[in-house]
């Protein structure tokens, strides 16, 4: 109708809110080349600089053309798109060398390698040789003396020179000797008719011994020659290492210590232990006593004197000096 005014129509335009969608960036790298100016194009345009790239040890790809239009392929090539899709997975295959192993160790070095002795031919048979009878240990100090024997049908190896001894010989340290080469270590004293005494695989004199190995007797500050008793973080002869008491040596049984003195278990006993008034019998360490009526008394010691029954921890009465429990306090013959 003609008195209603015209409807108006508004027209509107949608203005994109918020941050803008996020931009898909693909992984390939594109290294441009220089591209000549199209004809007609404005001489102050020039294509970006191409970034830095260092390419990977890999073939270098084929010289990129440019295209007629000198323009670049994402805008030339209608199918780059496709090409460079970023939901597209691609390969890329890098050969990498092997690092270096290290070198593997170096043998052994044996300067005297063992070798196996070769089997005896058969017609060779040579007479089994009887093993030496092991030599019985010495104890460290001990004098020695060597063994002569006279030149006979037994040639035995020398042990200094290990050669066969065609004469006489000596034998000492289950071995066996040219007479002129068992010597001394030190002096070179001919040992052949004298003492000698062995320390570190060696053989010395006597005076050579005494003077370089001997330890000292801490009572009587004298070179031991001969058995050494160690005792006490000390050394002694066998004869002076005695009890404080009654002087006896002590040899390899017990003794004990009492103001730095050395007592033997008698005479500790008699002097120093503590003792059960009851049995006579010394206290020793760990055992349960009480001490009651000026004495020590085991506690199993401790009973009544008429009818022995215990009186640890019990009330009891004393007579003459012994103890006595409530039902025989007045008892007349204890």
């Amino acid at each position: 109708p003609y008195g209603q005014p015209p409807s108006l129509q508004q027209s509107s335009i949608e203005i994109p809110m918020g941050p803008p969608p996020a931009k898909v960036v693909s992984t390939a790298t594109i290294v441009p080349t220089a591209y000549p100016a199209a004809p007609g194009a404005d001489a102050m345009w020039s294509p970006a600089p191409a970034p830095i790239h260092i390419p990977a040890p890999a073939p270098p790809p084929a010289a990129s053309v440019p295209t007629a239009s000198g323009r670049p392929p994402w805008i030339s090539d209608s199918s780059f798109a496709q090409k460079f899709d970023p939901s597209k997975t691609t390969t890329t295959s890098v050969k990498v060398q092997p690092l270096p192993q290290a070198a593997p160790p170096p043998p052994t070095y044996i300067p005297n390698p063992t070798q196996a002795p070769p089997a005896p031919s058969p017609a060779y048979n040579p007479s089994p040789v009887s093993a030496p009878a092991p030599f019985p240990p010495v104890a460290r100090g001990v004098a020695q003396r060597a063994e002569r024997f006279a030149a006979s049908s037994r040639t035995p190896l020398c042990a200094a020179c290990n050669s066969i001894i065609r004469g006489p010989f000596l034998v000492a340290l289950g071995r066996s000797w040219h007479p002129e080469e068992f010597n001394c270590h030190y002096c070179h004293t001919s040992l052949a008719d004298v003492c000698f005494v062995e320390e570190q695989n060696n053989v010395y004199c006597e005076s050579c011994y005494r003077e370089f190995f001997a330890p000292t007797c801490a009572r009587c500050s004298t070179k031991i020659m001969g058995e050494v008793m160690h005792a006490l973080r000390q050394t002694w002869h066998t004869t002076c290492f005695v009890c404080a008491a009654c002087g006896k040596p002590f040899g390899n049984s017990l003794f004990h210590m009492e103001d730095g003195e050395p007592y033997c278990e008698k005479d500790y006993v008699a002097l120093f232990s503590t003792k059960c008034h009851g049995c006579d019998f010394p206290v020793e360490a760990g055992d349960k006593f009480i001490e009651a009526l000026g004495h020590t008394w085991h506690d199993t010691c401790f009973v009544c004197a008429v009818c022995h029954i215990n009186l640890e921890g019990q009330p009891f009465y004393s007579k003459k000096d012994k103890p006595l429990c409530k039902k025989h306090a007045h008892a007349i013959n204890v």
